[in-house]
């Protein structure tokens, strides 16, 4: 089902022009409708999962020193990660202010949030978003072309698996990891 179908569409992509560049845009509208195209798949509601997509880089362009003001004035927790590589910070303060500006639900919410890292625990939703994100079709590096193709021929679970494994992987080329990204992983391998 088309993003234009969500209700909020219109509103959520005036307020994304109005931040981001029109690159960074696209990338939500490819994230939405990607994910979008496989929600109900999974159970998940069509709307929910298109304001996620839409919405999930909505503070991604700020600058290192306003992640870190606006992450104080919303009073979020911040970590040692966050102080060393404020743009970890960009799906917790996109969430808050979502929150606040459109009212989202708590799944939208805890997607927008973790959508980066994940974390232990996380629902579908939260799941979809992470998958999506890193695999929309805008993505043209070999993992997300192998996530899509995971997706498609061997399901949802076996395209989160892999997106983990490689978000580990990648990570562990850079000088600072955020350990929800690892214990994300060890959770999903727990929990099949």
């Amino acid at each position: 089902m088309p993003v234009a179908r969500c209700p909020m569409a219109k509103i959520y992509l005036q307020a994304l022009r109005e931040r981001l560049p029109e690159q960074r845009v696209r990338h939500c509208v490819f994230t939405a409708e990607y994910l979008a195209s496989f929600a109900l798949s999974i159970g998940l509601d069509h709307d929910e999962a298109v304001t996620a997509g839409l919405l999930h880089d909505y503070s991604r362009d700020l600058d290192k020193d306003a992640f870190l003001e606006e992450a104080r004035r919303l009073r979020l927790p911040l970590s040692e990660i966050h102080l060393a590589k404020p743009s970890m910070l960009h799906g917790p303060v996109a969430a808050e202010l979502c929150r606040k500006e459109f009212g989202i639900s708590e799944p939208v919410y805890e997607a927008i949030y973790w959508h980066t890292t994940g974390r232990p625990g996380l629902g579908r939703l939260g799941q979809a978003l992470y998958v999506a994100d890193f695999a929309e079709p805008g993505r043209t590096f070999e993992e997300a072309a192998e996530t899509r193709s995971r997706l498609r021929k061997s399901g949802f679970d076996d395209a989160l698996r892999y997106v983990a494994e490689m978000k580990v992987h990648f990570n562990r080329e850079k000088p600072v990891i955020d350990p929800n990204t690892e214990a994300f992983l060890l959770w999903l391998k727990k929990n099949p």
